[in-house]
């Protein structure tokens, strides 16, 4: 069975064939906004992905005196992967620590607690520059069955989450305000 990030890792090859260090590189932007990955937790799930016969590689001519890989997704992959995206996406905890020192945050001084949130304002209000200007890129939504699609639709998310998590952010420093 094929792990969440053996798919991120088909997803990413279906855009286009890459070597380890490009798929390490891929998770960084746009995927690292939602989906990150250590370079040897990628190598480990592309030997299953190999194995599985859902990505093949090419051996070219490296930089250096070592060959590199160019891995690629195979027929099979592309069905799996497909597959794989109209089904119900799996439960996942919810480990939110910014939530959960919230929770406790009646136990700490208001001021040090808006202090934590304005720091975290300042993280969320920087993403949402990055996506705004990320988002500039486009001229208009790119047809659903287009591969720029894809990074449009996450784009869209990761911005609405932002905004969110700012606003509350926002809420949380006047409340504390009020309460000091």
């Amino acid at each position: 069975m094929t792990s969440t990030l053996g798919f991120a890792i088909l997803a990413v090859l279906a855009k286009g064939a890459r070597t380890g260090y490009d798929l390490t590189a891929a998770m960084s932007r746009p995927l690292g906004y939602f989906w990150t990955a250590r370079h040897s937790q990628i190598h480990t799930d592309l030997q299953k992905l190999l194995a599985d016969g859902l990505v093949r590689f090419e051996a070219e001519h490296g930089p250096g005196p070592q060959g590199k890989k160019v891995y690629h997704l195979t027929p099979e992959g592309r069905v799996a992967l497909r597959e794989w995206v109209t089904e119900p996406a799996r439960a996942r905890p919810e480990r939110d620590e910014l939530v959960l020192k919230t929770y406790a945050s009646w136990l700490a001084d208001p001021a040090e607690v808006a202090e934590l949130f304005r720091d975290q304002l300042a993280l969320h209000e920087e993403r949402i520059a990055e996506y705004e200007r990320q988002q500039a890129g486009f001229q208009t939504v790119p047809a659903t069955g287009e591969p720029a699609f894809g990074s449009y639709a996450t784009l869209w998310c990761g911005l609405s989450y932002e905004r969110h998590r700012a606003a509350w952010c926002r809420w949380m420093i006047e409340q504390l305000g009020a309460g000091a």
